[in-house]
Protein backbone atom coordinates (compact mmCIF):
# COMPACT_ATOMS: atom_id res chain seq x y z
CA UNK A 1 0.00 0.00 0.00
CA UNK A 2 1.16 3.66 -0.46
CA UNK A 3 2.66 5.28 2.72
CA UNK A 4 0.92 8.04 3.93
CA UNK A 5 -2.71 7.18 3.28
CA UNK A 6 -3.56 6.05 7.22
CA UNK A 7 -3.76 7.47 10.54
CA UNK A 8 -4.09 5.62 14.18
CA UNK A 9 -6.91 7.02 16.72
CA UNK A 10 -6.92 6.15 19.71
CA UNK A 11 -11.08 6.66 22.08
CA UNK A 12 -9.82 5.93 25.43
CA UNK A 13 -10.28 2.11 25.34
CA UNK A 14 -8.04 0.26 27.21
CA UNK A 15 -6.71 -2.77 26.99
CA UNK A 16 -8.16 -5.46 29.63
CA UNK A 17 -5.87 -5.42 32.97
CA UNK A 18 -4.58 -1.66 32.24
CA UNK A 19 -5.70 0.98 34.84
CA UNK A 20 -5.71 4.43 33.12
CA UNK A 21 -2.98 5.17 35.50
CA UNK A 22 -0.85 2.66 34.40
CA UNK A 23 -1.56 3.12 30.47
CA UNK A 24 -0.53 7.02 31.05
CA UNK A 25 2.51 6.39 33.61
CA UNK A 26 3.72 3.81 29.97
CA UNK A 27 3.35 6.05 27.70
CA UNK A 28 4.65 9.06 29.55
CA UNK A 29 7.52 6.86 29.77
CA UNK A 30 8.13 6.22 26.73
CA UNK A 31 7.79 9.01 24.98
CA UNK A 32 9.45 10.94 27.87
CA UNK A 33 6.68 13.69 27.70
CA UNK A 34 5.19 15.63 30.71
CA UNK A 35 1.76 14.37 32.74
CA UNK A 36 -0.17 17.20 31.30
CA UNK A 37 0.40 16.38 27.33
CA UNK A 38 -0.66 12.84 28.16
CA UNK A 39 -3.54 13.61 30.34
CA UNK A 40 -5.10 15.14 26.85
CA UNK A 41 -5.04 11.51 24.93
CA UNK A 42 -7.75 10.12 27.89
CA UNK A 43 -9.64 13.56 27.82
CA UNK A 44 -10.43 13.97 24.54
CA UNK A 45 -13.19 11.59 22.62
CA UNK A 46 -10.89 10.83 20.05
CA UNK A 47 -7.03 11.73 19.23
CA UNK A 48 -5.33 11.12 16.52
CA UNK A 49 -1.97 9.66 17.94
CA UNK A 50 -0.44 9.90 14.31
CA UNK A 51 -1.06 10.37 10.64
CA UNK A 52 0.72 10.22 7.25
CA UNK A 53 1.50 6.67 8.05
CA UNK A 54 1.77 3.73 5.53
CA UNK A 55 -0.36 0.66 6.47
CA UNK A 56 2.70 -1.66 7.69
CA UNK A 57 3.78 1.51 10.21
CA UNK A 58 0.61 2.09 11.72
CA UNK A 59 0.73 -1.52 12.67
CA UNK A 60 4.15 -1.32 14.64
CA UNK A 61 2.81 1.53 16.18
CA UNK A 62 -0.66 0.13 17.17
CA UNK A 63 1.52 -3.27 18.12
CA UNK A 64 4.28 -0.78 20.21
CA UNK A 65 0.85 1.24 21.97
CA UNK A 66 -1.01 -2.26 22.66
CA UNK A 67 2.00 -2.86 24.74
CA UNK A 68 1.20 0.10 27.17
CA UNK A 69 -2.43 -0.79 27.53
CA UNK A 70 -3.92 1.30 24.85
CA UNK A 71 -6.40 0.25 22.38
CA UNK A 72 -6.17 2.16 18.96
CA UNK A 73 -7.71 1.87 15.68
CA UNK A 74 -6.21 2.34 11.89
CA UNK A 75 -8.18 4.40 9.81
CA UNK A 76 -7.58 6.01 6.62
CA UNK A 77 -7.36 9.67 6.21
CA UNK A 78 -9.45 12.30 4.63
CA UNK A 79 -9.55 11.79 0.94
CA UNK A 80 -7.27 8.75 0.82
CA UNK A 81 -7.19 6.82 -1.99
CA UNK A 82 -6.41 3.95 0.02
CA UNK A 83 -9.74 3.05 0.79
CA UNK A 84 -13.45 3.33 -1.27
CA UNK A 85 -15.00 7.04 -1.08
CA UNK A 86 -17.52 6.24 1.77
CA UNK A 87 -14.66 4.86 3.77
CA UNK A 88 -12.88 8.09 3.38
CA UNK A 89 -15.97 10.43 4.33
CA UNK A 90 -16.70 8.40 7.61
CA UNK A 91 -13.09 9.84 8.43
CA UNK A 92 -13.81 12.65 7.57
CA UNK A 93 -16.59 12.66 10.04
CA UNK A 94 -15.01 11.92 12.83
CA UNK A 95 -13.93 14.15 15.46
CA UNK A 96 -10.49 14.11 15.98
CA UNK A 97 -7.51 16.44 17.27
CA UNK A 98 -3.71 15.10 16.98
CA UNK A 99 -2.46 14.83 20.06
CA UNK A 100 1.34 16.01 20.81
CA UNK A 101 3.05 13.17 20.87
CA UNK A 102 6.85 12.88 20.25
CA UNK A 103 7.49 11.06 17.06
CA UNK A 104 8.44 7.02 17.97
CA UNK A 105 11.41 5.65 16.61
CA UNK A 106 10.67 3.82 13.35
CA UNK A 107 12.41 0.41 13.08
CA UNK A 108 15.37 -0.17 10.65
CA UNK A 109 16.35 -3.49 9.53
CA UNK A 110 18.28 -3.68 12.48
CA UNK A 111 15.76 -2.61 14.93
CA UNK A 112 13.69 -5.31 13.63
CA UNK A 113 16.11 -7.99 14.56
CA UNK A 114 16.38 -6.45 17.81
CA UNK A 115 12.69 -6.13 18.22
CA UNK A 116 12.41 -10.30 17.33
CA UNK A 117 14.88 -12.57 17.80
CA UNK A 118 14.98 -16.01 19.79
CA UNK A 119 17.26 -16.52 23.16
CA UNK A 120 17.68 -19.66 24.16
CA UNK A 121 18.11 -21.26 27.46
CA UNK A 122 21.11 -22.28 28.57
CA UNK A 123 22.36 -24.92 31.59
CA UNK A 124 25.50 -24.02 32.70
CA UNK A 125 25.94 -26.87 35.59
CA UNK A 126 28.84 -29.58 35.91
CA UNK A 127 28.35 -33.44 36.90
CA UNK A 128 31.51 -33.27 38.73
CA UNK A 129 30.62 -29.74 40.76
CA UNK A 130 26.86 -31.14 41.26
CA UNK A 131 28.08 -34.32 42.39
CA UNK A 132 30.17 -32.54 45.69
CA UNK A 133 26.77 -31.19 46.35
CA UNK A 134 24.94 -34.33 45.93
CA UNK A 135 27.06 -36.49 48.11
CA UNK A 136 27.46 -34.12 50.89
CA UNK A 137 23.57 -33.45 51.03
CA UNK A 138 22.91 -37.54 51.01
CA UNK A 139 25.61 -38.02 53.81
CA UNK A 140 23.70 -35.37 55.88
CA UNK A 141 20.37 -36.63 55.32
CA UNK A 142 21.46 -39.76 56.66
CA UNK A 143 23.15 -38.41 59.81
CA UNK A 144 20.17 -36.14 60.40
CA UNK A 145 17.84 -38.63 59.61
CA UNK A 146 16.25 -37.22 56.84
CA UNK A 147 16.09 -33.63 58.60
CA UNK A 148 18.70 -32.50 56.50
CA UNK A 149 16.70 -33.20 53.59
CA UNK A 150 14.64 -29.96 53.28
CA UNK A 151 17.85 -27.92 52.88
CA UNK A 152 19.60 -30.41 50.55
CA UNK A 153 16.42 -29.73 48.08
CA UNK A 154 17.08 -26.26 48.80
CA UNK A 155 20.71 -26.59 47.82
CA UNK A 156 19.86 -28.88 44.39
CA UNK A 157 17.49 -26.28 43.55
CA UNK A 158 19.57 -23.26 43.87
CA UNK A 159 21.91 -25.38 41.96
CA UNK A 160 19.84 -26.32 38.82
CA UNK A 161 17.96 -23.02 38.50
CA UNK A 162 21.06 -20.72 39.31
CA UNK A 163 23.13 -22.31 36.25
CA UNK A 164 19.94 -22.04 34.02
CA UNK A 165 20.45 -18.89 32.42
CA UNK A 166 18.22 -16.92 29.65
CA UNK A 167 19.87 -13.52 28.26
CA UNK A 168 22.58 -14.27 30.04
CA UNK A 169 20.51 -13.77 33.86
CA UNK A 170 20.12 -16.86 36.10
CA UNK A 171 16.76 -18.13 37.21
CA UNK A 172 16.75 -17.81 41.67
CA UNK A 173 15.36 -19.96 44.38
CA UNK A 174 14.21 -18.29 46.95
CA UNK A 175 12.50 -20.94 49.50
CA UNK A 176 13.00 -21.33 53.23
CA UNK A 177 14.51 -25.12 54.39
CA UNK A 178 12.55 -24.51 57.32
CA UNK A 179 8.89 -24.11 55.35
CA UNK A 180 10.27 -27.28 53.41
CA UNK A 181 10.85 -28.63 56.41
CA UNK A 182 7.54 -27.95 57.82
CA UNK A 183 5.78 -29.52 55.13
CA UNK A 184 7.57 -32.80 55.20
CA UNK A 185 6.94 -33.27 58.95
CA UNK A 186 3.39 -32.72 58.22
CA UNK A 187 3.10 -35.56 55.36
CA UNK A 188 5.06 -37.93 56.83
CA UNK A 189 2.89 -37.53 60.15
CA UNK A 190 -0.05 -37.87 58.03
CA UNK A 191 1.21 -40.98 55.96
CA UNK A 192 2.49 -43.05 59.17
CA UNK A 193 -1.23 -41.91 60.72
CA UNK A 194 -2.43 -43.46 57.25
CA UNK A 195 -0.20 -46.59 57.80
CA UNK A 196 -1.26 -47.18 61.41
CA UNK A 197 -5.09 -46.95 60.58
CA UNK A 198 -4.43 -49.86 57.81
CA UNK A 199 -2.89 -52.08 60.76
CA UNK A 200 -5.22 -51.33 63.26
CA UNK A 201 -8.43 -49.51 61.99
CA UNK A 202 -8.81 -49.86 58.62
CA UNK A 203 -12.19 -47.80 58.28
CA UNK A 204 -10.06 -44.90 59.82
CA UNK A 205 -7.66 -45.37 56.92
CA UNK A 206 -10.56 -45.25 54.19
CA UNK A 207 -11.48 -42.26 56.03
CA UNK A 208 -8.29 -40.73 55.80
CA UNK A 209 -7.66 -41.79 52.26
CA UNK A 210 -11.39 -39.58 51.55
CA UNK A 211 -9.85 -36.89 53.09
CA UNK A 212 -6.56 -36.75 51.07
CA UNK A 213 -8.42 -36.80 47.95
CA UNK A 214 -10.63 -33.87 48.70
CA UNK A 215 -7.45 -32.12 50.03
CA UNK A 216 -5.83 -32.79 46.60
CA UNK A 217 -6.59 -29.62 44.76
CA UNK A 218 -5.86 -27.43 47.50
CA UNK A 219 -2.58 -29.23 48.16
CA UNK A 220 -1.47 -28.94 44.34
CA UNK A 221 -2.62 -25.20 44.40
CA UNK A 222 -0.51 -24.47 47.74
CA UNK A 223 2.53 -26.74 46.10
CA UNK A 224 2.31 -24.90 42.70
CA UNK A 225 2.13 -21.03 44.55
CA UNK A 226 5.14 -22.16 46.76
CA UNK A 227 7.32 -22.75 43.91
CA UNK A 228 6.24 -20.18 42.13
CA UNK A 229 6.18 -17.09 44.08
CA UNK A 230 10.03 -18.91 45.55
CA UNK A 231 10.98 -18.90 42.06
CA UNK A 232 12.52 -15.58 40.33
CA UNK A 233 14.19 -13.57 36.84
CA UNK A 234 16.00 -10.59 37.11
CA UNK A 235 13.94 -10.16 40.37
CA UNK A 236 10.54 -10.45 39.37
CA UNK A 237 8.60 -13.65 40.94
CA UNK A 238 6.64 -16.21 39.35
CA UNK A 239 3.48 -16.76 41.08
CA UNK A 240 0.20 -18.92 40.74
CA UNK A 241 -3.01 -18.64 41.27
CA UNK A 242 -4.79 -21.45 40.68
CA UNK A 243 -8.67 -21.88 42.86
CA UNK A 244 -9.58 -25.07 44.54
CA UNK A 245 -12.90 -25.87 42.69
CA UNK A 246 -10.96 -25.41 39.32
CA UNK A 247 -8.17 -27.84 40.71
CA UNK A 248 -11.09 -30.20 41.87
CA UNK A 249 -12.24 -30.82 38.62
CA UNK A 250 -9.10 -31.47 36.59
CA UNK A 251 -6.84 -33.48 39.71
CA UNK A 252 -9.60 -35.23 41.05
CA UNK A 253 -12.94 -35.48 39.04
CA UNK A 254 -11.51 -35.52 35.57
CA UNK A 255 -8.67 -38.85 36.42
CA UNK A 256 -12.46 -39.84 37.82
CA UNK A 257 -13.90 -40.13 34.90
CA UNK A 258 -10.48 -41.40 32.86
CA UNK A 259 -11.07 -44.38 34.79
CA UNK A 260 -15.11 -44.85 34.40
CA UNK A 261 -13.76 -44.47 30.77
CA UNK A 262 -11.71 -47.46 31.08
CA UNK A 263 -8.71 -44.68 30.01
CA UNK A 264 -10.30 -43.40 26.76
CA UNK A 265 -10.91 -40.16 28.37
CA UNK A 266 -7.28 -40.40 30.01
CA UNK A 267 -5.87 -37.81 27.06
CA UNK A 268 -8.49 -35.69 28.09
CA UNK A 269 -7.50 -35.63 31.85
CA UNK A 270 -4.17 -34.68 31.08
CA UNK A 271 -4.79 -31.95 28.73
CA UNK A 272 -6.90 -30.30 31.63
CA UNK A 273 -4.53 -30.62 33.64
CA UNK A 274 -1.40 -29.04 31.90
CA UNK A 275 -3.61 -26.13 30.27
CA UNK A 276 -5.03 -25.26 34.54
CA UNK A 277 -1.25 -25.38 35.31
CA UNK A 278 0.16 -23.39 32.61
CA UNK A 279 -2.97 -20.79 32.60
CA UNK A 280 -2.89 -19.97 36.09
CA UNK A 281 0.84 -19.18 36.21
CA UNK A 282 2.36 -15.78 35.52
CA UNK A 283 5.07 -14.17 35.69
CA UNK A 284 4.97 -11.04 37.68
CA UNK A 285 1.17 -9.76 36.84
CA UNK A 286 1.33 -11.42 33.28
CA UNK A 287 -0.44 -14.88 32.90
CA UNK A 288 0.80 -17.23 30.49
CA UNK A 289 -1.77 -18.27 27.55
CA UNK A 290 -1.71 -21.99 26.48
CA UNK A 291 -3.43 -22.57 23.23
CA UNK A 292 -2.44 -26.35 23.31
CA UNK A 293 -5.68 -28.62 22.09
CA UNK A 294 -6.89 -32.04 23.40
CA UNK A 295 -7.17 -33.08 19.75
CA UNK A 296 -3.01 -32.88 19.96
CA UNK A 297 -2.80 -35.07 23.14
CA UNK A 298 -5.19 -37.93 21.60
CA UNK A 299 -2.79 -38.08 18.80
CA UNK A 300 0.25 -38.09 21.02
CA UNK A 301 -0.72 -40.74 23.25
CA UNK A 302 -2.44 -43.08 20.53
CA UNK A 303 1.45 -42.85 18.60
CA UNK A 304 2.81 -44.04 21.63
CA UNK A 305 0.38 -46.62 22.61
CA UNK A 306 1.56 -48.11 19.16
CA UNK A 307 5.08 -48.56 20.01
CA UNK A 308 3.94 -50.10 23.22
CA UNK A 309 1.74 -52.46 21.42
CA UNK A 310 4.75 -53.31 18.45
CA UNK A 311 6.79 -54.18 21.96
CA UNK A 312 3.83 -56.41 23.12
CA UNK A 313 3.89 -58.26 19.90
CA UNK A 314 8.41 -58.33 19.71
CA UNK A 315 7.93 -59.59 23.18
CA UNK A 316 7.06 -62.89 21.55
CA UNK A 317 10.52 -63.29 19.79
CA UNK A 318 12.41 -66.04 22.31
CA UNK A 319 15.34 -64.48 24.65
CA UNK A 320 15.61 -61.43 23.36
CA UNK A 321 11.26 -60.36 23.33
CA UNK A 322 11.69 -59.21 27.16
CA UNK A 323 14.16 -56.65 25.49
CA UNK A 324 12.23 -55.74 23.03
CA UNK A 325 9.60 -55.13 25.49
CA UNK A 326 11.45 -52.64 27.55
CA UNK A 327 12.77 -50.95 24.63
CA UNK A 328 9.28 -50.56 23.29
CA UNK A 329 8.58 -48.54 26.47
CA UNK A 330 11.19 -47.11 27.41
CA UNK A 331 10.52 -44.84 23.33
CA UNK A 332 7.08 -44.90 24.37
CA UNK A 333 7.73 -42.56 27.43
CA UNK A 334 9.66 -40.95 25.74
CA UNK A 335 7.95 -40.25 22.94
CA UNK A 336 5.43 -39.04 25.43
CA UNK A 337 7.21 -36.86 27.15
CA UNK A 338 9.34 -35.09 24.28
CA UNK A 339 6.23 -34.38 22.41
CA UNK A 340 3.77 -33.42 25.03
CA UNK A 341 6.92 -31.00 26.26
CA UNK A 342 7.32 -29.48 22.87
CA UNK A 343 3.04 -29.16 22.40
CA UNK A 344 2.54 -27.04 25.80
CA UNK A 345 5.68 -25.13 25.06
CA UNK A 346 4.93 -24.09 21.28
CA UNK A 347 1.18 -23.33 22.27
CA UNK A 348 1.76 -21.10 25.08
CA UNK A 349 2.59 -17.62 25.10
CA UNK A 350 3.33 -14.88 28.01
CA UNK A 351 2.12 -11.65 27.29
CA UNK A 352 3.64 -10.87 23.25
CA UNK A 353 6.37 -13.97 23.73
CA UNK A 354 6.58 -17.43 22.85
CA UNK A 355 8.64 -20.65 23.01
CA UNK A 356 10.16 -23.01 21.07
CA UNK A 357 10.89 -26.35 21.98
CA UNK A 358 12.40 -28.92 19.86
CA UNK A 359 12.99 -32.55 22.08
CA UNK A 360 13.27 -35.32 20.15
CA UNK A 361 12.24 -38.45 21.61
CA UNK A 362 14.91 -40.69 19.91
CA UNK A 363 17.34 -38.21 21.66
CA UNK A 364 15.37 -38.20 24.76
CA UNK A 365 15.51 -42.02 25.00
CA UNK A 366 18.95 -42.80 24.47
CA UNK A 367 19.55 -40.22 27.28
CA UNK A 368 17.39 -42.23 29.52
CA UNK A 369 18.39 -45.48 28.56
CA UNK A 370 21.98 -44.65 28.97
CA UNK A 371 21.49 -42.90 31.97
CA UNK A 372 19.88 -45.90 34.33
CA UNK A 373 22.54 -48.06 32.73
CA UNK A 374 24.86 -45.86 33.77
CA UNK A 375 23.56 -45.26 37.38
CA UNK A 376 23.27 -49.16 37.80
CA UNK A 377 26.61 -50.03 36.62
CA UNK A 378 28.10 -47.39 39.64
CA UNK A 379 25.67 -48.30 42.02
CA UNK A 380 23.79 -44.50 41.70
CA UNK A 381 26.82 -42.27 41.73
CA UNK A 382 26.60 -41.44 38.00
CA UNK A 383 23.11 -40.04 39.32
CA UNK A 384 24.67 -36.40 39.53
CA UNK A 385 25.75 -36.44 35.66
CA UNK A 386 22.59 -38.09 34.99
CA UNK A 387 20.56 -34.82 36.40
CA UNK A 388 22.91 -32.63 34.83
CA UNK A 389 22.99 -34.21 31.30
CA UNK A 390 19.10 -34.17 31.06
CA UNK A 391 19.01 -30.63 32.18
CA UNK A 392 21.44 -29.93 29.61
CA UNK A 393 19.68 -31.43 26.57
CA UNK A 394 16.35 -29.87 28.24
CA UNK A 395 17.34 -26.78 27.82
CA UNK A 396 19.32 -26.59 24.83
CA UNK A 397 15.99 -27.77 22.90
CA UNK A 398 14.18 -24.61 24.69
CA UNK A 399 14.12 -21.37 23.56
CA UNK A 400 11.94 -17.62 24.06
CA UNK A 401 11.46 -16.05 21.15
CA UNK A 402 10.80 -13.01 22.25
CA UNK A 403 9.10 -9.65 20.77
CA UNK A 404 10.06 -5.99 20.99
CA UNK A 405 12.23 -5.33 24.22
CA UNK A 406 12.40 -8.02 26.82
CA UNK A 407 14.21 -5.66 28.84
CA UNK A 408 11.09 -3.30 28.42
CA UNK A 409 9.04 -5.90 29.39
CA UNK A 410 11.31 -6.83 32.54
CA UNK A 411 11.14 -3.27 33.72
CA UNK A 412 7.38 -2.92 33.21
CA UNK A 413 6.91 -5.85 35.15
CA UNK A 414 8.98 -4.86 37.90
CA UNK A 415 7.44 -1.89 38.16
CA UNK A 416 3.97 -3.23 38.29
CA UNK A 417 4.69 -5.69 41.01
CA UNK A 418 6.93 -3.88 43.22
CA UNK A 419 4.11 -2.76 45.59
CA UNK A 420 3.34 -6.76 46.07
CA UNK A 421 5.59 -6.67 49.35
CA UNK A 422 8.38 -9.67 50.27
CA UNK A 423 5.81 -10.77 53.43
CA UNK A 424 3.19 -12.26 50.75
CA UNK A 425 5.77 -15.00 50.63
CA UNK A 426 4.67 -16.29 53.95
CA UNK A 427 1.30 -17.23 52.84
CA UNK A 428 2.83 -20.11 50.91
CA UNK A 429 5.16 -21.90 53.76
CA UNK A 430 4.49 -25.09 52.54
CA UNK A 431 6.12 -27.53 50.08
CA UNK A 432 4.63 -31.15 49.26
CA UNK A 433 7.22 -31.42 46.52
CA UNK A 434 4.25 -32.05 44.14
Amino acid sequence: MSAGHYMLVFRGELVEGFTIEQAQSNLRELFKISQEKVEQLFVLSSVVVKKDLSHELAEKFQQRLHELGMVTSIQPMAGSAAQPESTSQAGQAATVVTAPLAPVETSTPQADTEAQRTLPFEFMGQGGEYFRIWIVNILLTILTLGIYSAWAKVRNHRYFYGNTRLDDYSFEYTASPIAILKGRLIAVAFFILYLLSQQFVPMLGIVLFLLFIIALPWLVCRAMAFRNYHTRYRNIRFGFDGRYVDALKVFVLWPLAAIVSLGFLFPMAIQRQKRFLVEKSRYGTRSFEPDFDVVSFYAIYLVAMGIAVVGLMLMLIPFIGPLFLMMAYLLAFAYITANTSNRIYNYSRLDAHGFDSRLVFTRLAWIYFTNGLLILLTLGLFLPWAKVRLARYRAECLSLKVEGSLDRFVAAEDKRTGALGEEMGEVFDVDIGL
